[in-house]
């Protein structure tokens, strides 16, 4: 019988990369034009590129799972 439900794992790491993906737009379209604070920006520079890693490490790691068929 096909599961009706994501697995657990699987509805983690899309639930991560929506939130990463929201967190770096938001970074760049609102916060970083908020100061010209150079401290501000080089930390809030920071955090987006920490952020667009994550969103790669778990845009590969979907994808693994999706070419091994274990998302469902």
């Amino acid at each position: 019988m096909a599961s009706t439900y994501m697995e657990n794992c699987n509805y983690n790491l899309v639930k991560l990369l929506l939130g990463k993906l929201d967190d770096a737009w938001r970074v760049e379209k609102h916060y970083l034009g908020d100061s010209d604070d150079k401290n501000y920006r080089k930390v809030l520079e920071e955090i987006k590129a920490d952020d667009e890693k994550h969103i790669e490490i778990l845009k590969e790691e979907i994808t693994r799972r999706i070419k091994e068929e274990k998302f469902d």
